[in-house]
């Protein structure tokens, strides 16, 4: 079933400062009760989201748009911000991103589209396969998503 992107679970400001990490882990926390283990993911991802775009934020007063999707079959938080806030390293400094690392191995897709002035980076969790992974089945090919590299 597809995701409609249109109504999300939670959608909110956070002003693009210290304490936006700490607030957007608190909300998308309240959102759904997964797993603890699919629940602790989506709350490490999108903190390192929230984080990624204060550390490269240069603008006080600029704000960031958190939107999360929870049905029954995929998580799928996004952030928006200003594009100067939401950029990748270049390719020597991409392995010390830390929150692209995180990206990478606990996220099934992700991306960061930097159409416009305002960028959107999101990532997605499939629920079946952290299902099928607690059953003790096998985890499967992982897919990633990179639109903007």
């Amino acid at each position: 079933m597809p995701l409609d992107l249109r109504s999300p679970d939670l959608a909110m400001s956070l002003s693009l400062d210290p304490y936006a990490p700490r607030a957007a882990r608190y909300h998308v926390a309240q959102v759904d009760r997964p797993s603890p283990d699919l629940r602790d993911a989506v709350v490490l991802l999108t903190s390192e989201l929230v984080t990624h775009a204060v550390a490269h934020g240069e603008h006080a007063g600029d704000t960031l748009e958190l939107r999360a999707w929870m049905p029954a079959d995929v998580v799928r938080v996004e952030l928006r911000a200003p594009r100067r806030s939401l950029h990748l390293a270049d390719d020597e400094d991409y392995a010390r991103e830390y929150s692209l690392l995180l990206l990478d191995e606990l996220a099934d897709r992700w991306s960061l589209d930097e159409a416009g002035p305002t960028a959107r980076m999101w990532f997605e969790i499939d629920r079946r396969r952290r299902r099928a992974a607690e059953a003790g089945q096998p985890d499967g090919a992982r897919e990633k998503s990179l639109a903007a590299r």
